[in-house]
């Protein structure tokens, strides 16, 4: 895809959202961006809520189960954090939701510190946060985030900011999303949550989310979708749409399933993993993923070991290149369409003292030796939420 029509992709998706329902007029401090709200809103709450003081009273009072309905849009001036397990906030009436004031001190506008809290069917707009509109957060000793959902949410994140930020837990679920980025510093982070001892994140679903960015991301090893130490995860049936560093960007990512997803028109490729020296990823599967109009190629695949790529459509890329196996792969497989696959795979995955060759079939053309110049390895300033640094 050039970069023509490319450019026409990211008009058509935000065409589509400005065409829904708006039920809050924009202003300074909450611009159109994304004031398209949720179609329908759970039928019964335990207490309907429509200024920032009655929020915060809500949720410091909340007991387990409870549901928060919020009616019309509430302005933020400080972040809020979420103690209770099973409480659910959501909307009263469709277009409801939050957004950051302008100079006001929100950085996370709604933490998760508990188990089985959900974020459901609202607007947050968080183009005025310092960080982002959402942080779940396990450390095991102060915050239980587990099982938290995050769904049905219209988002804007903020500039070099953080679209949604899942750190350590187990069975989180980012679903059915939609993200409006103006050149973030990530997208859905998913990562150990940073502290001694950390707390990795465990059976993680990301699905049917669109996150469309309108210029750069600024993350050196970020993208879209940032998994890091992740395992037993789902990342399925996503679009990510404009110039992210990469659609999914993976390190560490054990035993996962990658399927189904569509990135068009990343800056240097739709599909990247383990871009952090030293870290293997192993056990799983990228399938059925359509990557059109990377900057540099369709899938790079670097320190991984024992991975699977198969029925991926990655035609469409710079110079028909689909997918290039660094030195640092081995024992990975990969089956696809009449794409160039690069092997420069030179690693020993086993300590045997061996390299381990890649396997590649299909009817594509296989190429050894050819070094992409612009790849680059997956540096950059560092950023840190909540004392969390992103990894």
């Amino acid at each position: 895809m050039n970069r023509v029509l490319h450019a026409a992709s990211v008009l058509l998706v935000l065409a589509a959202v400005a065409c829904q329902d708006r039920s809050v007029a924009p202003t300074a401090a909450r611009p159109s961006f994304a004031v398209a709200g949720p179609t329908s809103c759970p039928t019964t709450s335990t207490v309907t809520v429509s200024d920032e003081a009655g929020l915060r009273n809500a949720i410091a009072t909340a007991t387990p189960g409870a549901v928060i309905a919020i009616q019309g849009m509430i302005g933020l001036s400080q972040d809020d954090t979420i103690r209770t397990a099973g409480v659910t906030i959501t909307c009263a009436t469709p277009g409801s939701g939050l957004f950051a004031v302008a100079g006001g001190a929100v950085q996370d506008m709604l933490t998760v510190d508990a188990r089985k809290v959900t974020v459901d069917h609202l607007v947050l707009d968080a183009s005025q946060a310092g960080d982002g509109p959402y942080l779940s957060e396990n450390d095991g000793v102060t915050a239980f985030a587990e099982s938290t959902t995050f769904t049905n949410n219209t988002v804007t994140c903020p500039a070099n900011g953080v679209c949604a930020f899942v750190a350590g837990g187990i069975g989180d679920v980012v679903s059915n999303n939609t993200f409006n980025a103006p050149g973030p510093f990530t997208g859905i982070q998913l990562q150990t949550n940073g502290a001694v001892g950390e707390v990795r994140i465990d059976g993680v679903h990301v699905e049917r989310n669109t996150l469309v960015t309108t210029a750069p991301s600024t993350g050196g090893r970020q993208g879209a979708i940032r998994p890091f130490d992740v395992a037993d995860a789902v990342i399925a049936d996503n679009t990510a749409i404009g110039p992210w560093r990469a659609g999914v960007s993976a390190t560490r990512l054990a035993n996962g399933r990658v399927s189904g997803n569509t990135i068009q028109g990343a800056a240097l490729f739709g599909i990247q993993t383990s871009p952090q020296a030293a870290i293997v990823m192993n056990g799983t599967v990228f399938s059925n993923n359509r990557v059109t109009g990377a900057g540099i190629a369709g899938v790079f695949v670097q320190l991984a070991c024992g991975t699977t790529f198969v029925g991926n459509n990655l035609q469409g890329n710079p110079a028909n290149l689909g997918l290039v196996f660094d030195v640092t792969s081995g024992a990975n497989t990969y089956a696809g369409d009449r794409t160039l696959v690069v092997d420069n795979g030179a690693f020993d995955c086993n300590g045997d003292g061996v390299n381990d060759p890649n396997i590649i079939a299909g009817p594509g053309m296989a190429r050894h030796g050819l070094h992409l110049g612009g790849a680059d390895p997956g540096v950059g300033t560092q950023r840190t939420v909540h004392g969390i640094v992103v990894k």
